[in-house]
């Protein structure tokens, strides 16, 4: 049984087909330092071995673990989810099949909020925990402060890079979450990540970065609830994703003299991103590579926020070839992507 009193924390893991990893996420939570944490496991629909874990982990630990069995609703809906079953003051999102690398990341991040008083905590992960590979170049200082005009900074690295597109390298305070918003179905194959976040760094006032890596992300497991999608559903999240983005834009108050053409550089890289990876649809897709080509040239928001600066250069080769329409071109230079990885 939970005990009715709020902890500092609440650990949502959204759970999917991670029957190999969820016991090492799980442990790497009970060894902080800290205990003053809950854990909400929200099992997918998974089809292995996972619910099963989920339970013998809450049976291990009741006050401190309640479990979230649901109809499949896709990795974005499973973590809103499990944020609004948590009570903690303070909200961590990781993904089921990565692990906490730090026994001290909780206290840290803890004595950062009492100490600055701030409402979010930024910090590190690693894709390698032998090199210690940093997985962002963030370019901030440790424990710097990012409040009043200084905000605008966070705005513009959201904007121009995709370092502050990792939920689990944040943990924020319960009060920044969009908990109003309402679920669409086409949510379901949303880049979760940076559309949980947008509300989250838009609603903060006072946001301090801390450089220690406190995150293992692990890229093996192809059966976990964040790995799948295909450019055509990816094409959906991104209109999704900057819809949103251009909502939650409206709150900023500070801007620098970037952020208006980050704004529209923004979407035209992601456009740039999918017509790299059309050479990924199959051809029982229901759609030809040629056609998903057009779709993504004929895009409204596409042709007005069209612009090269912000760019790179790959990135402005494709953007120019679909603005003009050479539909070939941009499928022959997707094919010749896709070989030069293979290589």
């Amino acid at each position: 049984m939970m005990t009715t009193d709020s902890p500092f924390f609440s650990v949502v893991i959204p759970v999917y087909n991670s029957e190999t990893y969820l016991d090492e996420c799980i442990g790497s939570v009970f060894a902080q330092t800290c205990q003053d944490f809950e854990v909400v496991l929200v099992d997918d629909e998974s089809k292995d071995k996972s619910p099963e874990i989920c339970d013998r982990w809450a049976e291990k630990y009741p006050d401190k673990i309640r479990v979230v069995h649901q109809k499949n609703t896709g990795v974005y809906i499973a973590k809103r989810n499990g944020i609004k079953a948590s009570k903690g003051k303070y909200i961590y999102v990781i993904d089921n099949d990565d692990l906490i690398t730090s026994a001290e990341a909780f206290q840290t991040v803890k004595d950062t909020v009492l100490r600055e008083n701030c409402d979010l905590v930024i910090f590190n992960a690693t894709d390698n925990v032998e090199t210690g590979h940093l997985l962002c170049n963030i370019p901030f200082n440790d424990r710097e402060v990012f409040e009043g005009e200084r905000l605008s900074i966070i705005y513009d690295e959201y904007l121009k890079t995709k370092n502050l597109h990792h939920i689990w390298m944040m943990m924020f305070k319960r009060e920044l979450f969009d908990w109003d918003y309402e679920y669409k179905e086409e949510h379901r194959m949303l880049r979760d990540g940076p559309f949980l976040i947008i509300p989250i760094i838009s609603n903060a006032s006072k946001i301090v970065y801390l450089k220690d890596v406190f995150y293992y992300w692990r890229v093996q497991n192809q059966n976990s609830a964040s790995k799948h999608y295909d450019v055509v559903n990816f094409y959906k999240s991104v209109k999704c994703l900057h819809s949103r983005i251009k909502e939650c834009s409206k709150k900023w108050k500070y801007r620098s003299g970037e952020t208006k053409s980050l704004l529209k550089s923004n979407y035209v890289t992601d456009i740039c991103i999918a017509a790299v990876k059309v050479r990924s649809i199959a051809e029982n897709a229901g759609v030809s590579r040629l056609q998903f080509i057009k779709t993504l040239s004929a895009d409204e928001t596409f042709r007005k926020c069209y612009s090269l600066k912000n760019l790179g250069s790959q990135k402005k080769l494709v953007a120019f070839l679909l603005f003009h329409r050479q539909y070939r071109a941009v499928n022959a230079l997707s094919s010749l992507v896709g070989l030069a990885k293979r290589r």
